[in-house]
């Protein structure tokens, strides 16, 4: 029997999908009509199949369109969701062996069950990194920065606060907002800095349309844990929502120095459309992931690519695990994404093509680093891209790279 939060699930799906066929203008009516069949197939036939009959279509296209690769992220996630419940169902028995080394050989067979267990998200992760390389999936990246980035600063709470916590979302699942106000106040009188009960306090404010109140713990929620991205999501929209551009232009500014995922930057582009202006991100379709100091068997690219992908075999030697590179007599370049980057762009000047012109141009007025971490982004390179940003200068000069650099006026019709 299904869950009721997969049912709520599929419900919020299939409004999505709906936006989308809406408001899609530049879609063909042949990929809507193949993205439906796609989804009557997921849910009649099952998710696996949905799946293939959308993948197959997609594989057709030379560029599959943004709402394919919505569906695709939304398709695999339930998908997810419902093998997860398979998995973490498993439960594995090994009889001990009776010798000097069962304490080894006990932790080994632990830890081959949680990597078992972690197979469907670690599927499901791998479908989002694909889909934010190759389109601009800000759902994808939602998730990205949920599984990856974001951590739970709830972990060691008081016990009792924890339980007035847990009957809030119980109200607040059944819509009972006043309840669910009562109890997550409850929880932050037993234990004051309890983030999570701090920001659905708020939720429950947004979800009466006090946008005000609401405004007044997603803050807090900020100030308790500046370096998570979701209270700034929700004070972007709170502000959109009151009219407050200029602030909300500024919190997205801020907000992209934290997570330069798609889903800050659709938020901008919403804030921009009233000034007539949108943000030009620069990017381009990446059909390999970026240099990983940690893989040795990356595969070889074409052409010109192969200098980027090489150049981590020139630095290796100053890298860390996170691709931070330590000061050395070779390069001036502080993160292997930067200094790859450089050195494909320095060697092939020549022959680039038009869609790294404008990086070739950034390097030479040295903005190649918020080039990097703001148009190019990626949650594969999120630890530099972390580091870069834990200093104050570089956010000010990636906040300046945008404003100079990336919004565009749209043109007189």
């Amino acid at each position: 029997m299904e869950s009721k939060r997969l049912r709520t699930l599929k419900l919020v799906f299939f409004l999505v999908l709906a936006i989308f066929a809406g408001s899609n203008q530049n879609a063909l009516a042949q990929t809507d009509k193949q993205i439906n069949k796609a989804i009557k197939v997921f849910f009649a036939k099952g998710y696996s199949e949905g799946i293939d009959k959308l993948w197959k279509y997609m594989h057709k296209e030379d560029y599959p369109t943004l709402s394919a690769y919505e569906t695709w992220v939304e398709m695999e996630y339930l998908l997810y969701l419902q093998m997860d419940e398979v998995y973490g169902g498993i439960e594995i028995t090994v009889e001990n062996i009776e010798d000097e080394d069962t304490t080894s050989s006990d932790s080994l067979t632990k830890q081959l069950l949680l990597d078992f267990k972690g197979i469907p998200k670690q599927k499901f992760i791998n479908v989002c990194r694909l889909s934010t390389n190759e389109s601009f999936s800000f759902t994808a990246d939602a998730y990205l920065a949920k599984f990856l980035v974001d951590f739970d600063p709830d972990s060691a709470r008081v016990e009792k606060a924890k339980d007035y916590f847990d009957e809030g979302d119980e109200f607040l699942e059944k819509e009972d907002y006043e309840l669910a106000e009562l109890n997550y106040r409850k929880a932050l009188n037993e234990d004051p800095g309890y983030y999570k009960a701090c920001l659905k306090l708020g939720i429950t404010f947004w979800a009466r349309e006090d946008f005000d109140s609401a405004m007044v713990y997603f803050t807090e929620a900020k100030e308790m844990h500046p370096e998570l991205i979701e209270p700034r999501k929700y004070i972007i929209d709170g502000l959109i929502e009151q009219g407050l551009l200029y602030r909300a232009k500024k919190e997205c500014m801020e907000a992209l120095c934290i997570y330069s995922g798609f889903d800050v930057k659709r938020r901008l582009n919403i804030i921009l459309e009233v000034e007539n202006k949108y943000m030009e991100n620069h990017r381009f379709r990446r059909y390999w992931f970026a240099n990983d100091i940690k893989e040795d068997d990356q595969n070889e690219l074409p052409g010109f690519w192969n200098t980027y992908r090489l150049a981590k075999d020139n630095i290796s030697k100053y890298c860390n695990e996170d691709g931070i590179i330590e000061p050395n007599g070779d390069t001036e370049d502080g993160y292997l994404e930067v200094y790859s980057f450089r050195k494909m762009l320095t060697q092939h000047e020549s022959e680039l093509p038009n869609f790294l012109k404008f990086g070739f141009k950034m390097m030479e007025e040295d903005y190649l680093e918020p080039y990097i971490f703001i148009s190019l982004f990626h949650v594969d390179i999120y630890p530099q891209f972390k580091h870069y940003m834990s200093f104050e200068e570089n956010r000010a000069k990636s906040i300046e790279y945008v404003e100079k650099y990336c919004i565009e006026t749209y043109p007189d019709e």
